[in-house]
């Protein structure tokens, strides 16, 4: 049986595995959900080394899933505790490269056109440090494949993001990061990762598998049996 390391992505926290959770543990896997609001430091490297904290004390090399923002963390945790880790999956996660922050690759590939819901809505604290993302508008971008209830729920457990996550370069290698398995759940219907920035990082960071669920951001609420196929095969027999 597997154990999975799932990293949640910005503004969210553990509770948004929490459908997720007792199916993979149903299936007799294991799972573990670190909340990176207990960092030690709220930046990427803090991130990091708390993932990768996590993945050692399973004690056995894990799948280790990000999604959203969670794919930052995920990547360079890999790149500190290889051994580790047996596979990566991110779901419709940030996969960028070596040196890459998130403003360098959105800046590198503005002729796509994309209108990033997230940036445009998303409220910065006055020195730019923290960000908030409103409640009422979140439905239409993370969860706008749920339930009505389900979003509104889950909007009301959104906590402020500290942005200095977005704004480090990931430092990676071919013979650590980048000798890893990865696989990628892309979601067609996303509104906050748009699929044309899903299908640019692949096609800049190339994975194996790529999984299709046409659905939100948010398949932990909007497709919970699509998301549990591509995870359970991850796992294998």
């Amino acid at each position: 049986m597997a154990c999975f390391v799932l990293v949640h992505g910005s503004f969210h926290g553990p509770w948004c595995w929490g459908r997720i959770v007792p199916l993979l543990q149903a299936a007799g896997h294991s799972v573990v959900t670190p909340s990176l609001a207990l960092a030690a430091a709220e930046t990427l490297d803090g991130y990091a080394a708390l993932v990768a904290e996590a993945v050692v004390a399973a004690a056995v090399p894990v799948i280790l899933v990000g999604h959203s923002m969670g794919g930052l963390v995920i990547s360079q945790a890999a790149e500190r505790v290889p051994a580790h880790i047996s596979k990566l999956l991110y779901i419709s996660g940030l996969l960028l490269r070596d040196g890459e922050t998130l403003q360098r690759f959105l800046e590198a590939h503005a002729e796509l056109g994309v209108d990033d819901l997230v940036l445009k809505n998303m409220q910065l604290s006055e020195d730019g440090a923290l960000a908030t993302f409103p409640a009422e508008v979140a439905a239409g971008v993370f969860y706008n494949c749920c339930s009505d209830a389900d979003a509104r729920w889950a909007a009301s457990q959104l906590r402020p993001q500290p942005t200095a996550v977005y704004a480090t370069p990931l430092q990676l290698s071919q013979t650590r990061f980048g000798a890893l398995p990865r696989a990628y759940v892309e979601c067609s219907e996303d509104q906050a990762v748009s699929v044309i920035y899903q299908r640019q990082m692949l096609a800049n960071t190339p994975c194996e598998p790529v999984y299709h669920l046409a659905t939100d951001h948010s398949p932990f609420l909007s497709d919970i049996e699509g998301l549990m196929g591509c995870l359970l095969e991850m796992a294998g027999p």
